[in-house]
């Protein structure tokens, strides 16, 4: 191997060294850049020829012929995760990549969760990528389909109430004559299909009968066109004889406080399919309303479960009843409907689900980010902006919720930094300065053999 063929050689370490210090001057140069992750120069030496004649048991003569970078690799570390005040800021903490749609419809994954909306409500990165992930149907169910993801502006419409529930103690004092027998009332907010609210009204009458008291409802607004019935009683602290009629009801309890029989006044009495005997009252409303119409009471007796009801036009009251010697009082009350409502707030939990706060003090699912993961990431394919594109190298995308199959964790108002070491990158770069030194002091010495070979010649 000749004086030529030594500089040749040297040449090709100052190119490897050069290519080495634009990796870590890029590195250097995103250290601030969101979501950037860090590359490496991977060195190979150039096959070495066998020099002819020269080899032995021991090994052949193979000078090598230089060094090339094989390849630049991407460092897929997880970067650190500063907080931010935008609830638009993603981080995906573990693996995966956020997905992104182009304008020419090509997808590229991305770390960089720096989002907002564009005029139009779709998520979008800072150079108008689209976030992709599953949308959410009207009632909130997340559609399985991969798509763009918005943020609807709409207002939500209102919803009737179909599911009424109260959880009522009744003073056993009052019935035991213990107290002076006084009437309790409550009341509840429920909607019809026009987000107008209405007060459903109960009152519960003591009787001069032990453990035993009358129920009479009311709603205002409301007309009662069928079902029904009437109930007599005496109260418990005296008087004559009463009789109310419409939506009543008698209920008598045990001696540990449990209702114990039920009588409707004669209002026609079905049973559910979990043998939970109720009545159903119909009503017409003055604002002309589609719904409610129906009231369907439920008053179960002790370890009855009434299923919650999903059919329109009908408001489903379970009177959870008790008796016990404590002051008469509401202890648990619910209801499922509401009013129309503008979305005012959206958030996203670590399972990247968007989730809308709405005027109405509702909560509905919006959609679901989805995590991308790859079988090698260093086979992406660098594109710009931060983005990368899939390779055969890579392998198809595997795409899918965040924090299923292995893939990592949505964090709102959080931002992945770059995964950058500047001492390292600093270090590194001393080394590829004193290589590019050393291969150009070979390259000198080579010249000054040639110099002193081409003079004694001259």
């Amino acid at each position: 191997m000749g004086i030529l063929s030594s500089m040749y050689v040297a040449n090709s370490g100052l190119s490897a060294m050069g290519t080495d210090m634009s990796v870590i001057g890029n590195n250097i140069s995103n250290m601030n850049t969101n979501g950037f992750k860090a590359g490496r120069a991977v060195f190979a030496n150039i096959y070495g020829q066998t020099l002819a004649g020269k080899s032995n048991a021991v090994g052949p003569s193979q000078p090598g012929s230089g060094v090339y970078v094989e390849s630049i690799e991407p460092l897929f570390t997880q970067g650190s995760v500063q907080t931010t005040s935008n609830a638009l800021d993603l981080a995906i903490q573990g693996n995966g990549f956020f997905s992104f749609r182009n304008r020419q419809g090509a997808i590229l994954y991305g770390r960089n969760g720096a989002l907002s909306l564009d005029r139009n409500g779709r998520i979008v990165d800072q150079g108008g990528h689209i976030l992709q992930g599953y949308m959410a149907d009207a009632r909130g169910k997340i559609l399985p389909k991969v798509r763009d993801l918005s943020v609807p502006q709409s207002t939500i419409p209102p919803k009737a109430s179909q599911n009424v529930y109260s959880r009522i103690n009744l003073d056993a004092n009052m019935t035991e004559k213990l107290k002076t027998g006084k009437t309790f009332s409550k009341s509840s907010n429920i909607f019809d299909s026009l987000g107008i609210e209405h007060l459903l009204t109960y009152k519960f009458h003591p009787t001069n009968q032990v453990g035993v008291w009358a129920v009479e409802a009311t709603l205002d607004g409301a007309t009662l066109t069928k079902g029904g019935g009437s109930i007599s009683y005496t109260p418990a602290s005296g008087g004559k004889p009463m009789t109310i009629k419409g939506m009543v009801a008698s209920v008598a309890f045990d001696g540990n406080g449990n209702v114990e029989t039920v009588n409707y006044g004669g209002s026609p009495v079905s049973q559910s399919s979990d043998g939970v005997q109720n009545v159903v009252y119909t009503m017409a409303l003055a604002d002309k309303a589609k719904t409610p119409v129906n009231l369907s009471l439920f008053i179960p007796k002790a370890g009855q479960k009434v299923a919650d009801n999903s059919k329109d036009g009908t408001t489903q009251q379970v009177l959870d009843l008790t008796q016990y010697a404590e002051p008469s009082t509401t202890i648990e009350e619910t209801q499922d409907g509401y009013k129309a409502g503008d979305l005012s707030n959206i958030a996203i939990d670590r399972a990247g689900r968007i989730v809308g706060s709405f005027s109405n003090g509702t909560e509905h699912n919006l959609g679901a980010i989805a995590v991308s993961t790859f079988n090698n990431p260093n086979g992406l394919v660098s594109v710009g902006a931060n983005l990368y594109k899939e390779s055969i190298g890579s392998g198809i995308a595997n795409i899918g919720r965040a924090g299923q199959g292995g893939r990592g964790q949505v964090l709102a108002n959080s931002l992945e930094q770059s995964n950058v070491d500047l001492g390292r990158q600093m270090i590194d770069m001393i080394s590829a300065e004193r290589g590019y030194q050393a291969n150009a002091s070979v390259i000198s010495a080579d010249n000054q053999l040639m110099n002193t070979l081409l003079t004694r010649i001259g």
